[in-house]
């Protein structure tokens, strides 16, 4: 059936205001049905026509919803706007450092002619010129009209506001640029953390919260039976999300902010976004695992449902300005300076030598035996993480459990269809897998830091699949619960859960299956809100927390802030369903035939291009427990998730004692041969 959609702005018809829609105006009267205009992208055509030429999904592309994040539509509009010689200085503006924090400076200047450029750099403190800057910075030019200086691995040694001035002159004129730089060093409060346990619901939002508390614990007139693990943490806060190039983030440069304290861009993680082409050449800043490896000999631990080397797990150790180099991001793990202790989740595909059926590699290499030789315990399925822990605790442990992400929570333990599951069909959960890393981090004496991500949260709610997501926030609610177990009595672990960013989701009331059935007009008549709304009817005979049938006769109704055009009859879907697919033939996106066939198309908000729905910019929550969790009772910056962890441990980074050869100026000469000088 089709939808009523109202064409007029402000008119009369049959004394019914255009734009409102009835119950009566949707069901129409006698055999008359519904209106037959349905909206697509840019204009209308009529359900018969549809009806006459059905979409064939074989002959349609789904899309990734991560591999499209970068700047498109306004590429050329920001090009077009940029004249003249500009100059730039990485890090930004108002940045903050740890003190000893290693980080990549970096003087970028566009517009001018390189072998005509001179770039002058001074550093101030608040007691004047500050020798930070090294004799020797790589001069490079990424384009024709670049000029880029870097200096490499420096270091803030103490605390204050620090300036970093730089002048271009070139033929091109002169311009010039001034940041400030914040350092602090880390402040404990009355009890040190020896142990961080950082829980990332990847796109865990208010409502995958509220609807994990439902469906989790119950609800009888109005009140809870219980409360969640994350919901009985000692402070709870709110974080912002924006990353340095847009008010919309995705979860690299989300991530990033936790895991260095510095702002980054869509798509990067560990640098601050350079000019150059190169994935592997923006200007870095140190990573937690890089700092507290370093300054404390901390062990590191990583456990999530996606692939080890995607965005959330990647950005506690690696550095690239795009998040898709999953070859890289695998080397980086191998360097000892960047290298977890614990490494469990899905991904085999970004290990396997490319002579392996379903390797993603390009070469012969086999990290798997890469891991081992560094002295790693290796699990592939759930049966041989067991085996392996049985056997007595590793130093080290890999496991990687499919060749991509693990499949979600209802696909695994409450309704495995082997379609689905494929030849991987003994995955560990989330529980599980943290409970092994802790038995391994906790072997240092020096301490941990453990980073557990609930990933398919956010990979259900792009879809539009709201059970999916809310069974797996359950899921790592109940990692939370083991995590907050072990450090029951120990007073030396502060544990963090929060989210990289908002998403779409919202619960809007309830959907039920009866009337649906019952009522010949479209599915959202079967949606209750207000009153009529009541309670849904999920049920946990077992009392595992998970309702055995996630598709019960009163569900939830889940509603969306953003979306493609894509047909919905608001139920439970058996399995995961792409709501639109990518027309080849346009590039655009058409509602997904196989997706609730027969069921109203909902008139999307998204560009045209958009397949799934999208991150929104919306504060998330941040919950804390433990010594330093003080801390996070307030609003937020994500950059300063990093720095009040740092006050929980009372981080302390060693300081490199300043070369003789440091300046507080720098004249770095024309053309590519000439040395860089100090002045004065």
């Amino acid at each position: 059936m089709s939808e009523n959609v109202s064409h007029h702005d402000g008119e009369q018809h049959d004394g019914r205001r255009a734009g409102f829609f009835t119950r009566r105006g949707l069901l129409g009267t006698g055999a008359g049905g519904l209106a037959t205009a349905i909206v697509f992208g840019h204009g209308l055509r009529s359900a018969g026509t549809a009806a006459a030429a059905p979409l064939d999904a074989a002959a349609l592309n789904p899309k990734d919803p991560h591999a499209f994040t970068g700047v498109v539509r306004r590429a050329a509009l920001r090009t077009a706007t940029t004249t003249g010689s500009a100059v730039r200085i990485l890090p930004l503006d108002r940045a903050k450092f740890q003190a000893g924090a290693t980080f990549d400076l970096r003087i970028e200047a566009t517009g001018v002619d390189p072998e005509s450029t001179r770039i002058v750099i001074r550093v101030a403190g608040e007691d004047g010129p500050t020798p930070l800057l090294s004799p020797a910075p790589l001069r490079t030019s990424s384009a024709e009209d670049s000029v880029e200086v870097t200096y490499e691995g420096l270091s803030y040694p103490e605390a204050g506001t620090f300036t970093i001035a730089a002048e271009v002159t070139s033929s091109a004129g002169t311009t010039s640029a001034e940041v400030r730089h914040e350092v602090v060093v880390a402040q404990a409060g009355d009890r040190k953390a020896k142990n961080v346990i950082f829980f990332l619901g990847d796109g865990m939002g208010a409502a995958a919260i509220t609807g994990a508390r439902i469906l989790s614990k119950g609800i009888t007139e109005g009140k809870y039976h219980g409360l969640l693990e994350m919901d009985r943490m000692e402070v709870r806060g709110n974080v912002t999300t924006s990353g340095c190039d847009s008010i919309a983030t995705d979860s690299a440069n989300s991530m990033s902010a936790y895991m260095t304290g510095h702002k980054s861009a869509v798509n990067a993680m560990g640098v601050y976004p350079g000019n150059d082409p190169d994935p592997a050449r923006s200007p870095k800043v140190e990573t937690m695992a890089e700092v507290l490896k370093r300054s404390n000999g901390m062990s590191i631990g990583i456990v999530t449902t996606a692939e080890v080397q995607d965005a959330t797990p990647a950005a506690v150790f690696a550095h690239t300005r795009r998040r898709s180099e999953y070859a890289s991001i695998m080397d980086q793990a191998l360097q000892p300076a960047q290298m977890p202790d614990v490494l469990l989740g899905g991904g085999r595909a970004s290990l396997l030598p490319q002579s392996v059926e379903g390797s993603r590699r390009t070469d012969d290499r086999d990290l798997v035996e890469e891991f081992k030789d560094k002295g790693f315990a290796y699990a592939g399925t759930r049966a041989e993480l067991r085996d392996v822990m049985a056997a007595g605790t590793p130093d080290k442990l890999l496991g990687t459990f499919t060749l991509g992400n693990l499949n979600v929570y209802i696909d695994r333990e409450i309704s495995p269809d082997p379609e689905v599951l494929g030849e991987f069909t003994d995955q560990p959960g989330l529980v599980e897998m943290t409970e092994a890393a802790l038995k391994v981090l906790e072997q240092n004496d020096n301490g941990f830091f453990l980073m557990v991500e609930g990933a398919s949260i956010d990979k259900s709610e792009h879809p539009l699949d709201g059970p999916r997501a809310v069974y797996d926030t359950i899921e790592l609610d109940q990692a939370v619960g083991a995590a907050k177990r072990w450090a029951e009595g120990r007073d030396d672990t502060l544990i963090v859960v929060t989210a990289d960013h908002n998403h779409a989701m919202s619960i809007a009331g309830t959907h039920s299956l009866s009337e649906d059935a019952a009522d010949d007009g479209p599915a959202r008549q079967a949606n209750g809100v207000y009153a009529d709304a009541g309670f849904p009817t999920y049920v946990d005979a077992d009392g595992d927390g998970f309702p055995e049938n996630p598709n019960p006769d009163v569900q939830l109704f889940f509603g969306w802030s953003n979306h493609p055009d894509h047909p919905d009859d608001f139920a439970h879907n058996p399995v995961l369903v792409q709501p639109a697919l990518e027309d080849p033939a346009t590039e655009l996106a058409v509602p997904n035939p196989e997706r609730d066939p027969g069921s109203v198309v909902q008139v999307g908000n998204l560009p045209l291009d958009q397949t799934n729905c999208v991150h929104t910019v919306e504060d998330v929550y941040v919950m804390a427990s433990g010594p330093g969790a003080a801390r996070f009772g307030a609003v937020l910056d994500n950059t300063e998730v990093f720095h009040a962890i740092c006050d929980g441990l009372g981080l302390r980074i060693p300081t490199y004692r300043l070369r003789s050869s440091g300046v507080a100026q720098m004249d770095v000469g024309a053309g590519a041969a000439e040395q860089a000088a100090p002045v004065g």
